[in-house]
């Protein structure tokens, strides 16, 4: 590691070194001045000055109380300049000639504010890697490097502020209960579900990550941490376009992916679709010691994920008049996995091992999902906008598990006992929804208001056999079929408003109604059993910002929200892990309510801190248990009452013309209480996360990228600790082919330190668990893009599926 600093310093040192040559050699210099249409100078306005050969930045600057800026020692040559503030559409200004030893004074410069930008004004230009929002942190995943290559899922756990565990539980700004959506539609599934289908999105398919921490009320209340909203890619202008991606990666075992997407715009209508294919498998290492009543259980696995997916997508939106548009989306995958395990174990008491258990788990998953939406959308001139949402969504699931389990003396010669089971648990899930939304100019703001109705049928049977010289015995104590229903009526009430020049207010109310019934049908009839539940639930929001002046902004959010149950963990079924262990669902699981009060200052429109009170009743967290027979099961919980107060500081470092970077920090405590029947817990922690990435702008196109996170212990679930956990990537990319194409290479994980420790100890069970999984990987990928590069793509637009497909797993 020594060895590699210091030749990453030498390079650093070399630059800057002739940079500074250069810049003494070559006085020359741009000056400007930036107002609005109204004549006012832009205070703090970013001006970029670029090379035209290849785009690479050259320098850097804002502009003064006057709205006048100054870049000064320059090369002569050819430049285009670019410059940007929020709220106004980026200028750019192009071609700049500039010789030797003078000064380019430019005439002055009108920005124009982002609503009143004509339709047919486009910029091509580079985005800052990280934007500041004043609900929102968006993450531009196509300016780096270092995530060019890899899927959804490794992308995620390198965006700053975010954090994904084992399981799958997704912690933003320090605070679980996060959920994903794609193009601001909620994805259906959670936990392993939710890094499964993850794991087949690449890169390359994406545009930004957004954050959201602060949803308003159009948004269904669930999240209790907030949105994260991945947007993809689409382009603009009439004709036809489309684009080529292939990935390969090399790590123990090899990833691949190819992705063809195409689209073509007329005055009249738009059609895009895509197809995508993609092989991921990941082989991965786990050990788990747990010890109860005396008695331990010392594991160690080796398992392997093998997963291919092929998926659609098909639309087409037709222009009914300039106001409005109909639309029509279609959406498939089709996934096949085979996952492989290989456990053993030994087992006993402090008195010595008493026998080992050999287990090997042979599981096949089949999966279909697919989705259907019709939209009508209106808007005029005057800012009125009308939008109705009609969905329907299907996913099957079909996972069938062979598992043998026999047990060995403690010499491991002689056989004690043997057994096979098979399991087999197919899945059915059907959604229907329809939304309507509607926003309209009132006084000095906006007013919004929407309703929506929700219908949920889901289907979970579970079969569980001994194998019997290759005849299979049903158990039916272990079998049953877990029917859902949910209905869910919702409306909302939104408010925008300006008052004078330095006070802006979001305040919004949204009203859920939820109506549930579970039924558990047995193989023994005795054992039936029918939950009921009914509840209506409000979810205010409130957003007030205060402008004092050009450097400070401050804001205070408050909200409430809510995360209702996944459908499968309500089922109540045991699904065997090994002869020792299995995880249980609780169908008396209730929802968890999240409030957070959040005062953030913004500085400059750069440099953003927060700091958030958080408190969720009825915390739902996955827990370690005794069971008979001197077994253990995980299952989730509700806590007592969860609270958390974040610290988080953002900014971006313009280090130099060719080096920039961009560091956050975390600091957050945590304290959960939980009471069962033979314990309690008060577990508290205070922990923290950084992370930092660099960007260094070569010449001849060539970009590199050095980033990396720390995450000092934490707590996550109920008691579960988690240690600290680092990882450093590096990579390079150029553009080739007349910038239709491109090249990058890279590698994660440099130090293979991704691995997550854990610990999780109570008076009644312990368990320490460690997991390694293929991070530690070269990546090469190659992207063309045909056609006319200007098309408009496809609408980003919601569905109303959103929150209840996200449950579906």
């Amino acid at each position: 590691m020594k060895i590699l600093f210091q030749t990453l310093l030498s390079v650093i040192l070399l630059f800057a070194l002739a940079h500074t040559s250069m810049a003494q050699m070559t006085p020359s210099s741009i000056k400007g001045k930036v107002t609005n249409i109204e004549n006012q100078p832009i205070l703090f306005a970013n001006v970029a000055l670029y090379n035209s050969s290849d785009s690479t930045i050259v320098k850097v600057g804002y502009t003064l109380e006057d709205g006048s800026f100054l870049l000064p020692e320059l090369d002569p040559g050819n430049y285009w300049l670019k410059i940007s503030f929020v709220g106004y559409s980026p200028y750019v200004l192009s071609p700049l000639d500039l010789v030797q030893n003078s000064e380019l004074a430019l005439e002055e410069i009108t920005m124009i504010t982002a609503e009143n930008e004509l339709e047919t004004f486009t910029v091509e230009s580079q985005k800052p890697l990280l934007e500041i929002k004043k609900d929102r942190v968006i993450f531009n995943v196509r300016e780096s490097i270092n995530s060019i290559g890899i899927n959804t899922l490794d992308l995620l756990r390198k965006s700053p502020n975010v954090m994904i565990d084992k399981t799958g539980n997704i912690r933003m700004m320090g605070r679980s209960g996060a959920i994903v959506a794609i193009n601001g539609k909620i994805l259906p599934l959670t936990g392993g579900d939710l890094t499964a289908y993850l794991e087949t999105i690449q890169t390359d398919q994406i545009e930004s990550i957004e954050l959201v921490t602060d949803p308003g009320a159009q948004f269904d209340a669930v999240g209790t941490a907030g949105v994260i909203n991945i947007v993809l890619r689409k382009n603009s202008d009439f004709g036809a376009n489309g684009s080529f991606v292939s990935g390969y990666s090399i790590g123990n075992k090899s990833r691949y992916n190819t992705a063809l997407s195409g689209n073509y715009r007329s005055k009249l209508f738009n059609i895009y679709g895509s197809y995508s294919f993609n092989r991921y498998q990941n082989p991965y290492q786990e050990e788990s010691l747990i010890k109860q009543n005396g008695r331990f259980l010392d594991l160690v696995g080796d398992g392997n994920i093998d997963r291919k997916v092929h998926a659609v997508r098909a639309g087409m939106d037709f222009n009914l008049s300039p106001k409005s548009v109909i639309g029509f989306l279609a959406t498939g995958s089709f996934a096949d996995l085979l996952w492989d395990i290989s456990d053993q174990a030994n087992f006993g008491t402090s008195a010595g091992i008493e026998g080992i258990l050999n287990a090997a788990s042979n599981n096949v998953l089949e999966r279909t999902d697919h989705s259907f939406n019709l939209n009508y959308r209106y808007q005029n001139e005057n800012g009125t906008i009308f939008n109705i949402d009609a969905d329907y969504a299907s996913f099957q699931k079909d996972v069938n598990n062979r598992q043998p389990n026999t047990i060995f003396d403690p010499a491991g010669e002689n056989i004690i006992s043997s057994v096979i089971y098979f399991i087999s648990s197919p899945t059915s899930i059907d959604i229907k929804s329809i939304k309507a939304d509607n926003e309209r100019t009132l006084g000095q703001g906006k007013l919004s208001l929407g309703v929506k109705l929700t219908d949920i049928h889901s289907d979970n049977r579970f079969g569980f056999f001994r194998e019997e010289n290759g005849n299979l015995i049903p158990d039916l104590e272990r079998s049953n079929d877990f029917l859902y229903k949910e209905n869910i009526s919702a409306a909302y009430a939104s408010y925008f408003a300006n008052f004078g020049k330095k006070f802006k207010l979001v305040s919004g109310l949204r009203a859920e109604y939820t109506q549930t019934i579970g039924e558990l049908q047995s193989l023994q009839i005795e054992q039936n059993a029918s939950i009921k539940r009914n509840y209506l639930d409000f979810f205010p929001n409130l957003n007030l910002t205060y402008l004092a002046n050009e450097k400070h902004n401050w804001s205070f959010n408050a909200n409430r929200r809510i995360n209702r149950p996944n459908y499968n963990r309500l089922n109540p079924f045991q699904l065997l892990l090994n002869e020792f262990t299995f995880s249980q669902g609780n169908p008396f699981l209730l929802p968890e309510y999240a409030t957070a009060f959040t005062f953030a200052h913004n500085f400059k429109s750069t440099i953003t801190s927060s700091i958030t009170y958080n408190e969720v009743k009825n915390h739902i967290g996955q827990l370690y248990l005794p069971a008979e027979n001197n077994k253990f099961f995980l299952t989730q919980v509700n806590l007592e009452k969860q609270s958390q107060i974040t610290l988080n500081v953002s900014a971006p470092l313009t280090i130099s013309d060719w080096w920039e970077a961009y560091g956050t920090f975390s600091g957050f405590y945590i304290d959960n209480k939980f009471d069962t029947l033979d314990t309690s817990f008060d577990e508290k922690v205070t922990s923290m996360s950084l992370s930092l990435q660099n960007t260094f702008t070569l010449p001849k196109a060539w970009k590199i990228e050095l980033s990396g996170f720390y995450n000092s212990p934490t707590l996550s679930g109920v008691n579960e600790r988690i240690g600290t956990i680092w990882t450093v990537d590096i990579g390079a990319s150029k553009s080739i082919l007349k910038n239709r194409g491109f090249l990058s290479v890279g590698v994660s994980d440099i130090f293979r330190t991704n691995v997550w420790p854990s610990s999780s100890n109570s008076l009644i069970i312990s368990a320490n668990d460690f997991r390694i999984e293929d991070t530690r990987r070269l990546l090469l990928t190659f992207n063309y893009n045909f056609g006319n590069s200007k098309i408009k793509g496809s609408r980003r637009r919601t569905t109303g599926l959103d929150e209840e497909r996200r449950r579906s797993n």
